[in-house]
């Protein structure tokens, strides 16, 4: 983090930091010297003391006058710093001492007893080392020389031999305190002229730092939109003069273009405005024209389905049945782009919202497998599902729809005899929910592209029905919708492994997904009329849809009655009609929907008659509508072996 400093700091610092520098220096510098000039001054004196000690004391130790000695030792005491002083003879005995000294050692006889004038002794102190000293005292040893008087000029000189010595101890005490007298002084002077020298630097530097405070305060005042002239202030300095008038003659132009493009900016949010009002609009008749789409086109694509399969059973084993087929297929086709067009339309505007939950996947997972274990049994693909028992956080309907888009692509694109398979992981707080299969493969390539729409490999199709390329691309919008994560491996010949990454959940309580049905068995397959002896009633609006589904639930053995709204199916209660099971279309006026028509029912009879709802409307939020009456729902067009796969499954379990 940058720690700013203001501009007198920065000053300050610059013009102040060499002064101090240069302060310290020549301090540093002048109180050695000073201190050198007190040291030696108080040897110098010492040195002074000692000579003359040394020259008036020769007499007295010629003599061994220790009266004497002593009068000169006290009054060398009276020097200033002198604390101690001995005379010693030639033998270093002790002939005179003043005072304590503070490093001695007296020394014993021969016979180990102390003499009256014991021996001196100080180490590193004699006649060859005069001097010693310690940061407290200096020591210093004055030889004692008999004066001489040349009584032959022609004999040669000879040195005079010691016949004593003079010790002082003086004390660095007084000079000690000199030396701290000396640098507070120089600190108290150094002190000074740095604070007269920051006080002319503080001077100085005002006539620099006002003027730039006044205009950094003109620019917070512009960032907060305040653009009105204030500098009034007129700066000796030249450049600072000019750059408040530049900032004067800046905030007006500014305030000029500021009202200029505030002008341009309302012109532009009012004309936003605008295109969001017919966006939004848009959108809505987009919604709206889906809502249409989805329930007008399925409607003849339903009842063309149902007519298709009772044609198909009409002239079963006749000429005319590969006629038939072909009209199936091309139902199933046209179902199937109707659906992938209509879901793709919905994701891409928005109307489907996700309703995120926690989810048992097992029931998921059968559903889908119940949907399409007919198809791979068709095809002779061995479809293998591993238990998923863990709860998931995600939108029920809309992960089967992902499961089940896998799942057809899966069986698509793999060959007789071949295998695929859905298993479940656990990685972390994710689980894979993968759907494996060993078909035809997909290359590196086309996996860039696989996601797009209208995109399909260029492989030899194994089926008739070649797709539309649409299938993962309303995979790939789910699974964005659901913030899930979707993971593609796949090597040509291998087969192909398709992995969604859906974020773990606790167990909750949750209602029954509508749909849960089990897939017919070889008995239903071969009976012709499954539902014989079975009541059965049809609500529906549309009369193309309601004849087409009465006939074919007939042809399947059904008794079956009819109605186009619930006052029609309250006429039939008064006649005393009961049924074991209902099939309404949902929505069958601006007020009524099947909900409503299976609801009275129920009440009248007081029964729980078990109903399918049949619908266009492919929203979760139906779904959770339909859940919540226990209803089943499905979704048009409905494949006339699904609804009888369902009819069954309800009725069995009455």
């Amino acid at each position: 983090m940058i720690k700013h400093h203001s501009i007198r700091q920065n000053m300050a610092l610059l013009t102040l930091m060499p002064l101090l520098l240069l302060a310290i220096l020549l301090e540093v510098f002048l109180l050695q010297g000073r201190y050198a000039d007190l040291e030696q001054g108080l040897l110098d004196r010492g040195l002074l003391i000692a000579r003359q000690l040394a020259s008036s004391s020769e007499y007295g130790v010629f003599a061994n006058n220790r009266e004497f000695l002593s009068n000169l030792a006290r009054n060398a005491l009276n020097q200033g710093d002198v604390r101690a002083v001995t005379v010693l003879d030639g033998n270093n005995q002790v002939l005179s001492q003043a005072g304590e000294f503070s490093l001695v050692t007296l020394q014993a006889n021969q016979h180990g007893v102390l003499r009256e004038s014991p021996v001196f002794k100080m180490d590193g102190l004699d006649e060859q080392t005069p001097l010693r000293s310690d940061d407290k005292n200096l020591w210093i040893y004055q030889a004692i020389l008999p004066t001489q008087v040349a009584l032959d000029d022609l004999a040669g000189e000879t040195a005079p031999q010691r016949i004593g010595a003079v010790i002082i101890e003086i004390s660095k005490t007084r000079m000690q305190q000199r030396k701290l007298r000396v640098l507070l002084i120089s600190l108290a002077v150094t002190v000074l002229c740095l604070s007269l020298a920051g006080y002319a630097v503080w001077l100085a530097s005002r006539q620099i730092t006002l003027p730039i405070r006044q205009l950094s305060r003109a620019v917070e005042n512009v960032a907060q939109g305040q653009l009105q002239p204030s500098l009034l202030l007129v700066s000796p300095i030249t450049e600072l003069s000019n750059l408040i008038r530049g900032m004067n003659e800046m905030m007006l132009m500014v305030q000029k273009n500021r009202a200029a493009l505030q002008a341009q900016i309302d012109a532009a949010t009012l004309a936003l405005r605008e295109k969001k009002e017919q966006a939004e609009h848009a959108t809505q008749q987009k919604s709206m024209f889906l809502a249409v789409a989805s329930h007008d086109l399925r409607q003849p694509l339903h009842a063309l389905g149902l007519y298709a399969a009772e044609l198909r059973r009409t002239l079963s084993g006749g000429a005319e049945q590969p006629l038939v087929e072909r009209i199936e297929q091309s139902v199933d086709a046209l179902s199937t782009l109707l659906n992938a067009l209509l879901d793709i339309s919905k994701l891409d505007a928005g109307a489907v919202v996700a309703n995120l939950q926690s989810c048992h996947l097992m029931p998921i997972v059968n559903r889908v497998t119940n949907d399409y274990r007919m198809l791979a049994q068709m095809k002779s693909i061995r479809f293998v599902v591993h238990p998923c028992k863990d709860w998931v956080y995600s939108d029920p309907v809309l992960l089967e729809r992902i499961l089940m888009n896998l799942v057809s692509n899966a069986l698509r694109y793999t060959p007789e005899n071949g295998c695929v398979m859905i298993a479940c992981r656990k990685r972390g707080n994710q689980l894979r929910i993968e759907v494996r299969d060993n078909g035809v493969g997909i290359s590196v390539t086309d996996q860039a592209h696989i996601f797009g729409e209208f995109v399909q490999i260029e492989k030899v199709q194994l089926d008739n029905n070649k797709g539309l390329g649409l299938g993962l691309a309303i995979v790939d919008r789910l699974v964005r919708l659901l913030g899930h994560g979707i993971e593609v491996r796949s090597m040509p010949q291998h087969g192909s492994l398709f992995a969604i990454q859906v974020p773990l959940a606790e167990p909750a309580q949750r209602l029954s997904i509508t749909g849960a049905y089990a897939a017919l068995t070889d008995n239903d397959l071969i009976d012709n009329r499954p539902l014989r002896g079975k009541k059965l009633l049809v609500v529906d609006d549309d009369e193309l849809v309601l004849t087409s589904t009465a006939t074919i639930l007939s042809s399947w053995g059904a008794d079956v009655e009819i109605a186009g709204d619930l006052q029609g199916v309250r006429e039939l209660l008064q006649l005393g009609a009961t049924w074991d099971l209902i099939i309404s279309d949902y929505q069958l006026s601006a007020t009524e929907t099947g909900i409503d028509v299976i609801a009275a029912i129920r009440v009248h009879t007081q029964q729980n008659i078990k109903g399918i709802l049949i619908s266009g409307d492919t929203s979760p939020e139906l779904l959770q509508r339909a859940t919540s009456a226990g209803l089943h729902l499905m979704h048009k067009p409905v494949k006339p072996a699904k609804l009888r796969s369902l009819s069954l499954f309800l009725l069995k379990n009455e």
